[in-house]
């Protein structure tokens, strides 16, 4: 037993030389960035600290400090979910297309997701996507869902005008669905907040506070109030018939913060010095020797990514590492967390050639990666967001349109002299509003105005004029 003691105090001294040695890292929750919604975000940022965890024999991951929200800079402008913004873009291209069976739920999430935040939604927005959920209801065969999307656009939106480019059946249903707003109980509502603020009802300016706005159709209404200084307060409130008061109130100021916390490093896709200084201190409440941060961003139609750096606070240095590219279901996130995991750890036994700030976690290479597995027919621009690609044997920048979707009911329009399948490759081409083309079927004479089922058959790429033939 005396022999042992010996091997036994070596041992345990380099287990605690060991442990000594072992960096201790924080990661700073992942910033959700352009095109990418909040869960994806959440889950791979989950799925590497997992990773990370389990590396015991490398790093020790400590617990995040508690954190204060940085203060609203002056005159700064909150704005919708990236999860709602991507939920618009998404039904909007679908209904372009007429791709109506993908549109519909697309354009309902994103008026969903808009309206959970009375503060942020746009209403220019909601409105725009009511009027496409009845266009694309009513082009399924789908009336009474058609007829609830103009009747809650009425509601919210009195006054109202369709856009050109709708039939005049179309545009006698909304009328109809004003006359049945018309038939809700009213109530009012009183809005009042700080001196000098400006209310809102719905998205319209009821100018400065205290506001009065009387009639107001039953049902949800979205309460706004913004202050002199870009402060933004929302409600969402419920009208039964009777008065509604709303009182706004923006916070507290940021001197009122409490002292034990430590500001929010707010991660952004600029790193800069100011970043350098918050994550300073957030290493410092967490007991760290790095800090990893990152933002999920959109670099197709299928795939997200993630640029992270690490941050040593020793050196006061960053490290920036190269995205890792996952799909927009996070399905295959497990091995590229696996894979940033491996690298983290490199760089925190070895940082490397530190990069200065300021620089970007969004990445060209995050792009050129996603390009090899985009569909042709889905073309973005050389940044992989716009319709327009770059030809890399040209010069010129060329536009790839997908081809119409062709409709089995109620009417195909179909050009003869257009090819039958492959995109169509126009130079410089400019997309303009679309033109519909609208089929009335089983039309009857009733008091000098046609009745019957009506159709947007499809969007035309050419003028269009004489008879349109369909069945059903």
């Amino acid at each position: 037993m005396l022999r042992l003691r010996p091997v036994l105090f070596i041992l345990c001294a380099v287990a605690m030389v060991a442990r000594a040695e072992k960096p201790r890292l924080v990661v700073v929750p992942f910033a959700t960035g352009e095109g990418a919604t909040d869960a994806a975000t959440t889950k791979f940022g989950g799925l590497l600290t997992t990773e990370l965890k389990s590396r015991t024999d490398a790093v020790e991951v400590v617990a995040p400090p508690v954190t204060r929200p940085a203060p609203e800079k002056a005159g700064g402008k909150r704005t919708p979910s990236p999860e709602a913004t991507l939920s618009m873009q998404t039904g909007r291209k679908a209904f372009d297309e007429l791709r109506f069976d993908e549109a519909i739920p697309a354009l309902k999430k994103g008026v969903e997701a808009m309206l959970q935040d009375a503060a942020t939604a746009d209403f220019e927005q909601v409105q725009d996507a009511l009027v496409k959920v009845a266009a694309a209801h009513f082009r399924s065969g789908e009336e009474k869902e058609a007829k609830a999307s103009l009747t809650e656009l009425a509601r919210l939106a009195p006054g109202y005008a369709l856009p050109p480019g709708f039939p005049p059946v179309f545009q006698r249903e909304f009328e109809k669905a004003q006359k049945r707003v018309d038939k809700l109980p009213r109530g009012q509502v009183v809005i009042e907040g700080p001196s000098g603020a400006t209310a809102f009802l719905d998205g319209r300016d009821l100018g400065m506070v205290p506001a009065t706005e009387d009639n107001v159709p039953g049902g949800l209404h979205y309460v706004r109030v913004e202050g002199t200084r870009g402060e933004r307060f929302g409600q969402q409130i419920e009208i039964k018939g009777g008065p509604v008061k709303v009182k706004a109130a923006f916070g507290a100021a940021p001197d009122r913060a409490p002292v034990n916390m430590v500001p929010n490093p707010n991660v952004t896709a600029t790193v800069d010095e100011g970043m350098a200084q918050r994550l300073t201190a957030y290493c410092k409440a967490a007991g760290a020797d790095f800090v990893l941060v990152g933002l999920v961003y959109r670099v197709s139609d299928t795939q997200l990514a993630a640029g992270t750096a690490l941050f040593n606070t020793r050196r006061s240095a960053f490290a920036a590492i190269a995205p890792a590219t996952f799909d927009v279901d996070v399905l295959t996130a497990n091995t590229e967390a696996f894979k940033l995991a491996d690298e983290v750890l490199k760089r925190t036994a070895n940082l490397g050639t530190p990069s200065a700030p300021p620089f970007t976690l969004v990445t060209k290479k995050a792009q050129a990666v996603a390009s090899v597995t985009r569909p042709t027919d889905r073309p973005v621009d050389a940044n992989g967001e716009d319709l327009a690609v770059v030809a890399p044997d040209r010069k010129t920048k060329v536009v790839v349109e997908p081809r119409p979707r062709v409709l089995e009911q109620p009417a195909n329009l179909v050009d003869p002299e257009e090819p039958a399948q492959g995109p169509v490759v126009k130079t410089e081409a400019k997309p303009g509003p679309p033109v519909w083309v609208w089929v009335v079927v089983g039309a009857v004479a009733v008091g000098g105005a046609a009745a019957g089922t009506y159709f947007g058959v499809r969007e035309a790429t050419r003028p269009v004029t004489g008879t349109v033939n369909a069945s059903w």
